[in-house]
């Protein structure tokens, strides 16, 4: 089951009797969980209808004589079964024979009782266990959300909280929490975070503008990267120094910063070249693999410059970084110079 079907059965409040979730979104997996808590178990009768197992501690005899316990004065119980792991036995509580049990008794869960097993890291879906859980309940992976979805999330969390912004704010938002991006590790736990931070910052304002987002959202050495490149292509020589050095102070080892100016400008072209061609921004986005409220930005950033003028960026590029390699020449001056000469 996808996690979007999952959500929509939820929300006309159809819940079946076996579910196993499993993914990097901690959040969702809560969220779903809670939802399920919330259409299942009342809060008066949860002493009575709620079983909640950690996964260190499960057993195969624990959840099912906890399934097989009758609701009282309630038509169905939930047990919950936390950061459970599937391994050898030992530590990791679900061996094999307790697998092996639960894959005989899943067929037999009866239909007052529910049991949602939140894995603690992703099963191995080719076993026995696994496809005959798959077979008779749910199986749903709380993966990273793609853009589009991203997107529709974070504008639900500020709505929740009474707050609007435009697209160009919301879009400056997105890309500066980095969710998107590749490798990226930040997770929904994290975004939320700084929604929350946001909402208190803006306190008694209806609506968001990127004035506050650039002075609330902390910006890593990816964001700063693309100021640089944006305040170069604005001939702004103060803030590319100020942002060069602000890279230099937090650390960040000037061939990663090299690397990165070079692949800026590698997009650009690509980007600037694309849309020449006639691709919508939509379309730029899924050739070059990039979140679309990013392509906005990018093809803004690359009127900065002619073909001729981002083709020599790159040919400097390569040429500091023979000079930073060959020790001819000291990495950040080197990067300097690159700025001033643009």
């Amino acid at each position: 089951m996808e996690m979007k079907e999952l959500f929509s059965s939820l929300k006309r409040k159809e819940v079946g009797r076996l579910y196993l979730f499993h993914g990097s979104e901690e959040l969702l997996k809560r969220e779903a969980v809670d939802r399920i808590r919330g259409i299942l178990v009342p809060p008066s009768l949860e002493q009575l209808n709620l079983t909640v197992i950690d996964g260190d501690k499960a057993s195969a005899d624990t959840i099912i004589n906890a399934l097989e316990t009758l609701p009282l004065m309630n038509p169905r119980r939930l047990v919950i079964v936390k950061d459970a792991a599937f391994g050898s036995g030992g530590k990791r509580a679900l061996g094999r024979e307790d697998m092996d049990v639960l894959e005989e008794y899943f067929i037999r869960i009866p239909e007052y009782s529910c049991l949602v097993i939140n894995a603690k890291s992703r099963p191995d879906m080719r076993t026995r266990f696994i496809k005959t859980l798959k077979s008779v309940g749910e199986v749903v992976e709380f993966g990273r959300l793609k853009p589009n979805v991203f997107e529709k999330w974070v504008k639900k969390q500020f709505e929740a909280n009474g707050k609007s912004m435009s697209a160009a704010a919301l879009g400056r938002f997105l890309m500066l929490t980095g969710y998107l991006e590749r490798d990226s590790e930040k997770t929904l736990d994290d975004i939320a975070n700084e929604t929350e931070k946001l909402v208190e910052y803006c306190k008694g304002k209806k609506t968001i503008r990127k004035e506050d987002i650039e002075a609330l959202i902390s910006r890593g050495p990816d964001k700063n990267i693309f100021r640089l490149v944006d305040a170069v292509g604005g001939r702004d020589i103060g803030t590319a120094v100020k942002l060069l050095a602000d890279l230099k102070q937090s650390g960040e080892p000037p061939i990663r910063v090299l690397a990165m100016l070079a692949r800026q400008f590698r997009l650009l072209i690509q980007a600037a070249a694309l849309r020449e061609a006639g691709y919508s921004n939509k379309a730029v986005a899924s050739r070059l693999g990039l979140p679309p409220f990013v392509i906005g930005s990018m093809i803004r950033q690359s009127k900065n410059y002619s073909e001729g003028d981002l083709k020599k960026a790159l040919r400097d590029l390569w040429e500091a970084e023979v000079r930073i390699k060959s020790g001819r020449t000291e990495p950040w001056i080197a990067l300097e110079l690159f700025v001033a000469g643009l």
